[in-house]
């Protein structure tokens, strides 16, 4: 799956990345923190969790975007930086105002697939069924057999019908 990751990455991404980062925005403007997260708040005057997350999300679309990739792992010092603290909620929300600007245009410029490779999705999944299970080919389903099938029942109902 790994070496095909490509295949599932495509301009889609922004929109719903953008979501979710707007999302965890939205949590942190207004949810009430308990425990250990009101501790965070206490601490750096912010959920710094919900900020971690606003950041990696802008930061692996924009990978998306500009490389047609992703490296989970690209950005882990400067998350750790933001769950430390080492960030306050005013510049977290500056910097995401900037890579949106950003990454608007990217998402306009984009070379990437528009949506996943469908077509190429299902023959890796039929690859790995196949790769686990064996041979997959005595469980595929004609769908024509099954009409032709349901037709001449309806056919033979129909020339027997007076006899019912």
């Amino acid at each position: 799956m790994r070496e095909n990751r490509r295949l599932f990455l495509h301009k889609g991404a922004w929109p719903k990345f953008k979501g979710y980062a707007y999302s965890q925005l939205h949590k942190l403007a207004i949810k009430q923190p308990q425990g250990k997260r009101a501790e965070l708040v206490e601490r750096h005057g912010f959920d710094t969790k919900f900020g971690y997350h606003i950041v990696r999300l802008i930061s692996e679309v924009e990978q998306i975007l500009m490389e047609g990739d992703v490296d989970l792992q690209r950005n882990n010092e400067q998350l750790k930086a933001i769950r430390r603290g080492e960030w306050t909620e005013e510049r977290l929300r500056q910097w995401f105002a900037e890579k949106e600007s950003h990454l608007e245009r990217l998402y306009a410029e984009s070379t990437i697939r528009a949506t996943p490779d469908e077509g190429r999705i299902k023959a890796l999944l039929t690859e790995c069924l196949e790769e686990h299970y064996g041979s997959l080919e005595g469980c595929v389903v004609d769908p024509e057999r099954a009409t032709i099938a349901l037709r001449n029942i309806h056919a033979e109902l129909d020339r027997v019908k007076d006899l019912l």
